[in-house]
């Protein structure tokens, strides 16, 4: 599973934008999930970073415009994050996908490959507390 570390302001909105891709808001009632991934937070110094599993595939359900996320990417762009270019990309490949199974860590942009960590490199830098039953 890939670990993305995200800035904290987005790593939410992140998660949530990718969920109204497989379910739009105006679909959506209150007992479903708001998020699609885990959102971690390192216990000690508070980045953030999302959890995106990397062998399930998801369904972009045929209503989904991928609006949420476009308007979530030119933040991202905002911050230099991101390239308008990767941004344009990810939204029109998300929209033209609509109705199909995709493995949303396919859409990392390769200017984020260096925030992307593997399981052990976050148990490594701290991500995960000690198990209390185990030490």
């Amino acid at each position: 599973m890939p670990y993305v570390l995200v800035a904290k302001q987005h790593a939410e909105q992140l998660s949530r934008s990718l969920m109204r891709l497989l379910r739009p808001s105006h679909l959506r009632t209150n007992e479903q999930t708001d998020l699609y991934c885990e959102v971690l937070t390192h216990p000690q110094t508070g980045e953030k970073a999302v959890a995106l599993p990397d062998s399930e595939t998801v369904p972009i359900h045929v209503q989904a415009d991928g609006v949420e996320l476009a308007s979530l990417l030119s933040t991202f762009v905002a911050d230099a994050a991101i390239t308008q270019q990767e941004a344009g990309g990810i939204a029109s490949a998300v929209s033209s996908m609509a109705g199909q199974r995709v493995r949303l860590a396919d859409f990392i942009p390769p200017s984020w490959q260096a925030n992307v960590r593997t399981a052990a490199q976050m148990k490594a830098a701290g991500w995960f507390p000690a198990d209390p039953f185990t030490t």
